[in-house]
């Protein structure tokens, strides 16, 4: 009886930080979905009503929480005087945590460097570019997870049970 329990025990073991690395992956496949529903929001009231920017970042900003939520409330604002907009945006994308690859914070940057810097027809277009490379981002982790998690769930089983069968 104990040398079953302390045998789950071992294969949970093994298991679980695989479960942990599988649930922050799928986290950042939402994370890449909020951020990209978040900016085709933000292309869509742009070319709707062209709203200054204040407003058009607040409106991103009501998202729910999460991903796209932390990084909008990140935003200061209020520094705008101080600071040009493009270093909010990337002291915005620091302070929220956003756990992004390369590839996905520079599509991110650059829509800071276009924001209030250009007109609203390039605003829109480099809002919708960046939306569209994190929706392809986002589908590239969803099809890896779908082939990489069965691979790391048997490998994990696996090296739980040899582990079971030499301690046994």
């Amino acid at each position: 009886m104990i040398k079953g329990v302390g045998a789950v025990c071992v294969l949970l073991g093994c298991l679980l930080p695989v479960c942990q690395r599988l649930r922050l992956e799928r986290d950042h496949i939402a994370q890449l979905g909020a951020l990209a529903q978040a900016l085709e929001g933000m292309r869509r009231q742009l070319t709707i009503c062209a709203p200054p920017m204040e407003e058009l970042l607040a409106q991103a900003g009501r998202s729910p929480e999460g991903a796209a939520g932390r990084f909008f409330a990140a935003l200061r604002l209020e520094e705008l005087e101080q600071r040009p907009f493009a270093a909010l945006w990337e002291g915005a994308i620091d302070a929220s945590g956003l756990s992004l690859s390369r590839e996905e914070r520079e599509t991110l940057s650059q829509v800071g460097q276009v924001l209030g810097a250009c007109g609203a027809e390039e605003q829109c277009e480099r809002l919708a570019d960046a939306a569209e490379a994190l929706r392809r981002c986002q589908t590239g982790r969803r099809e890896a997870l779908g082939r990489e998690g069965r691979l790391w769930y048997t490998l994990a089983a696996s090296a739980g049970l040899l582990a079971v069968l030499i301690l046994f």
